[in-house]
């Protein structure tokens, strides 16, 4: 996998979704007439046909006669396209041989040699995603493009790289993406370096990942099925380039592919494509897979497994507890069978559910998660308790059973499952967003490896299900797969204080023995490989191979600007905002409230009523299930969030807003507005006792993962620093909201009900009629219908106005590093813009886009083995991170010299260079989102003073870009480098050897 998205980024990034941006130019020809079973298409015969309601798509499944190859195409009006491609590669053992091999087919090919596909594309292309997945038991590469021509480029791109790749040539490939030995001088240590080694240390440093695999470990034994397909770092230091080719050949082969088009599309040209480039070199090749499914036990499985954490880690109840059923084999099942399952177990893990009561009653752990991981060849369902007492696994194993026959004998909520087929519903007349190419593609390539059928039909499949839910066919899935199921293992896995300095000091101790056991000509020969590697690794990429990348010019690309006709009204003292949208049955609403008058503290305790709305609560007027129940039937996608709102287009001020947002019925906004404004006014925060323990549990839950892979928080805090609106992210999302939830919960045990009044108070303040703004997505006829239902919520507001308060937040040291229990290395810089003279503009997309091709990414991940790094301008912020690093100081002192870098690139930057790099940028502020959310977006940014001529000059200031700006960027970057605040998480040892470079040490909780 190429990059983890950061979250808090795409949170609160303006981005110009608002705009539309046709390709006029490259069309692939019209759409062929549709072709009958058993038709044969440049080698591909057509098997079988059907429609996606769900995507709105035809589906057609092609079969390549001479190779067996699948070929699915999924075709409708989405114009964000995307093809990917599927081998099935079963994890035969730990040491992340499929994963090592998706890094190392995408880092060039015979066709396009090139360091490393992923970035070069996302850096100089028209694309709109590049990335590619190792699961446990296949690899696939999707990539989506809003052109046709550059999609169709971008799958000759994919295709040449898994069947032509260099690795079969080039064992420097393997060095860098897996592992290697590595020695500067003659005196320095010997070092393990290498992309994925560095990013499975980081994966593997979370207690519940472990536990996950110790559970399939016990469930699967002598099974692939209990392998770690990312690779185990110890495991990962023992691959050799041998059995890395052994794999690819025997995986990487036609017949063990699928391949899946999406979109708008003419899919002759990628069958033939396909066929003549590639799969006509082949003949079909028998591919037998191991799916490991294991035999019945006859008892239960139990094993006790330990977790390495740092010294000074209180281990007191925080070990996990995992209990988990082995169920049927997909291929002996069927598809309903396993949605089935699937429905049941959702409803175990519902918060108000019987199963989560019990077991929050019996005080075993702090939180629990109940889910089916159906991604697999043998689903299993896993119940999880996490910071947890280890002694109490028995208990855990009867509450749950207990639970589970009680579910069988008393029954599931028969209306949840008619609630949610309202779903589908409401997902047909949304239409596509952002992610379907991408959902599409992922959810092909699992269901071509689970089922051996890439379209199941999951419309038919639920509605087949709510059929028959008066025979109990929940309760049935429930009694057979997990009551009666003896396949089951119970595990629990311990933290183990100071293992991890130990396990670490190991390591450095075999590196020395490995070293001292080397002779002088050994050494020097490896000290000469290191030099030649870097060398190597430094290799300029040639403008020819750049330029073959290419299948669209900026200058093919117009910019047009979907007109919403924003207009703002005022319906009983409540400002409304309308955007046109063209769409007919549903609009997308977002219900505002400006939160400038409440202080910090109650900010953070309406945070905390938030957290508990999202984790269920019932209300004055309803109970916790009809809550869940109208909220799936009356709105789609419903979140509450406290957001933060800048000022002005330039950050200099912001103030936080709560939303409720939705997609909702245009005949049922009165029946939504109802239910939306119950759960704010009038959720039971008198049932304080009972709300507020399951809601601390998930948060402890939700900052364990934070604090064991960090991004997000590192992000937050760099921003912070100096930008207004971050700082309130940080607050209210950050190590201040753990600190005040952890107080609270002490103050919970004793005073409740002062609790329960305090957030009563500040609920009463944040949600009145004078601070609220409503934003409508929609047409015409929805904005009537909005305006006649608004009468019924607005009337049950107070109508109180309060002055603006007046405070300052929290805000970090300017270089700042935070300890934990990892493995690996965080680093996040910031600067702001205005403040040192640099302007917000379009401009500064394409300069990223430099840094990240031609610097960063060849200096920080291929050269120094860090798995993710990368620069970021938004708003008045540049940001420039790595993660899962391994030197962090190192990485630290590059990143300061990208104004030397500019200063060098200068002279050698062509115009035809520079091209490419506009037009990545231009494809990356341009991504489409989907009618509904482009239109409340436009409304966002309105909201904010950036105005349909903002965005036009924006996308202008792309493409305008010279290579005049390039030395002017240079000065800038030397002003933003002496600007540049830090935060760093790494290890207490690590962060103590640079300890100069910190002004403030935090250790993490």
């Amino acid at each position: 996998m190429r990059k983890k998205t950061l979250l808090f980024f795409t949170a609160i990034c303006i981005t110009l979704l608002s705009v539309v941006t046709p390709i006029r130019t490259v069309n692939a020809g019209d759409a062929p007439s549709s072709p009958k079973i058993g038709d044969v298409i440049h080698g591909f015969e057509l098997t079988d046909k059907a429609y996606d309601s769900a995507i709105q798509a035809n589906q057609s499944l092609f079969v390549h006669q001479k190779t067996g190859a699948k070929f699915l195409v999924l075709k409708n009006s989405d114009t964000n396209r995307g093809f990917a491609i599927k081998f099935d590669t079963v994890a035969e053992n730990n040491k992340g041989i499929n994963h090592i091999l998706e890094h190392c087919v995408m880092s060039g090919s015979k066709k396009y040699p090139l360091n490393d596909l992923f970035f070069t594309l996302d850096n100089t292309t028209y694309i709109s995603y590049t990335n590619a997945y190792t699961y446990q038991n296949f690899t696939t590469y999707p990539i989506c493009s809003a052109s046709e021509a550059q999609l169709l480029k971008s799958a000759d791109i994919y295709l040449d790289g898994v069947f032509n790749p260099l690795l079969l040539e080039n064992e420097k490939i393997f060095e860098r993406e897996g592992i290697r030995y590595e020695m500067i001088d003659e005196s320095s240590p010997l070092n393990y370096n290498g992309i994925v080694y560095n990013e499975m240390q980081g994966a593997l440093a979370n207690i519940e990942r472990a536990s996950y695999h110790n559970s399939m470990k016990t469930l699967f034994p002598n099974s692939a099925q209990n392998n770690n397909s990312g690779g185990n770092p110890e495991d990962i230091s023992t691959l050799t380039y041998t059995e890395l080719m052994e794999t690819y050949h025997k995986n990487y082969h036609p017949s063990n592919s699928t391949m899946v088009l999406y979109g708008d599309v003419d899919y002759e040209p990628f069958l033939k494509l396909a066929d003549e480039n590639y799969l006509s070199a082949y003949s079909y090749r028998e591919h037998t897979l191991d799916r490991g499914t294991k035999p019945i036990f006859h008892q239960l499985q139990e094993s006790t497994y330990e977790f390495s954490v740092s010294e000074d880690t209180d281990t007191e109840k925080a070990s996990v507890i995992e209990l988990v059923f082995a169920t049927k084999d997909t291929r002996k099942n069927t598809f309903e069978s396993l949605v089935t399952l699937d429905i049941a177990v959702n409803l175990l893990n519902l918060d108000s559910s019987q199963m989560k009561q019990a077991l929050l009653k019996s005080n075993i752990a702090d939180s629990y998660e109940i889910y089916l991981d159906d991604g697999i060849f043998q689903p299993v369902v896993h119940f999880v308790a996490v910071n947890a007492d280890p002694q109490r696994k028995r208990d855990f194993y009867n509450v749950v059973m207990a639970e589970l026959k009680k579910s069988v004998s008393n029954g599931f909520d028969k209306d949840f499952v008619k609630a949610s087929l309202r779903s589908l519903e409401f997902q047909r007349e949304v239409g596509t967003t952002e992610n379907t190419a991408l959902n599409s593609l992922l959810f092909a390539s699992i269901y071509d490896n689970t089922l051996g059928n890439p379209m199941p039909n999951y419309d038919d499949a639920f509605n087949s299900i709510a059929s028959k839910l008066d025979d109990r066919i929940l309760e049935n899935a429930i009694e057979t797969e997990l009551v009666n199921n003896t396949s089951a293992a119970l595990t629990v896995t311990v933290p183990k204080a100071g293992q991890l300095e130990k396990q670490q000091e190991e390591i450095a101790q075999t590196l020395a023995r490995k070293k001292a056991s080397m002779s002088e000509a050994e050494i020097k020969a490896l000290v000469q490989k290191t030099a030649d590697f870097n060398v190597w690794n430094n290799r300029e990429i040639s403008q020819d191979t750049l330029d073959s990348l290419q299948a669209v010019s900026l200058n093919e690309i117009e910019i047009e600007i979907t007109d919403r006709n924003i207009s703002e009204t005022t319906v009983n003292g409540v400002k409304l905002m309308h955007a046109n949208a063209d769409v007919n049955a549903i609009s997308a609403i977002s219900i505002n409230f400006d939160l400038s008058h409440l202080t910090p503290e109650e900010l953070l305790y309406l945070q905390f009523y938030n957290d508990m709305i999202r984790s269920g609560m019932a209300t004055d007027h309803r109970k916790e299930n009809q809550i869940i129940n109208e909220t799936l039937y009356k709105s789609y996608n419903q979140s509450t969030e406290i957001k933060v709102n800048m000022d002005d287009k330039n950050d200099t001020s912001a103030h936080p807003v709560f939303s409720a947002d939705y997609y909702g019925f245009q005949d049922e906004f009165s029946d939504s507005l109802d239910l939306i404004s119950d759960i704010l006014l009038n959720s039971k925060v008198s049932d304080i006792s009972t709300y507020s323990t399951r809601t601390i549990a998930n948060i402890k839950s939700r900052y364990q993962n934070l604090f064991t892979e960090p991004i997000d928080l590192a992000f937050m805090r760099s921003l912070a620093y100096s930008s207004p609106s971050s700082r309130y992210i940080n607050y209210l999302k950050g190590l201040d909201y753990y600190t005040f939830v952890m107080a609270l919960e002490t103050q919970l045990q004793t005073t409740p009900n002062e609790v329960a009044d305090k957030i009563a108070r500040v609920r009463a303040k944040a949600f009145n009629k004078n601070n609220l703004t409503i934003l409508l997505a929609g047409n015409s006829t929805a904005k009537n219908k909005f305006e006649a239902s608004m009468g019924t919520f607005t009337q049950k507001l107070p109508d109180v106005s309060y002055p603006k308060a007046d405070y300052i937040l929290p805000t970090p040291a300017k270089r700042e590093a935070l300890t934990g229990d990892l493995t690996v290395q965080y680093l996040f810089a910031n600067a702001p813009l205005l403040e040192n003279d640099v302007p917000i503009s379009g401009k500064n997309q394409v300069i990223a886009c430099i840094l990240d091709n031609l610097f960063l990414v060849p200096e920080i991940r291929l050269n120094g083995g860090a798995y993710g790094v990368g620069a970021i301008f938004y708003n008045n912020n540049y940001t420039v991170y790595t993660y899962r690093d391994n030197t962090y100081a190192t990485s630290l002192a590059a990143l300061s010299k990208t104004d030397e870098f500019l200063k060098s690139l200068d002279s050698s930057m062509t115009q035809k260079a520079l091209e490419t790099y506009k037009l990545a940028a231009y494809a990356s502020a341009t991504k489409s989102s989907g009618e509904l959310k482009s239109a409340l977006n436009a409304l966002t940014l309105n909201c904010m003073g950036v105005t349909t001529l903002d965005s036009i000059h924006y996308l202008n200031e792309i493409k305008e870009t010279s290579l005049e700006d390039i030395a002017v960027y240079a000065q800038y970057f030397e002003n933003l480098n002496n600007d540049m605040n830090y935060v760093v998480f790494a290890s207490p040892n690590d962060i103590e050897a640079n300890k100069d470079l910190f002004d403030r040490i935090i250790a993490l909780p």
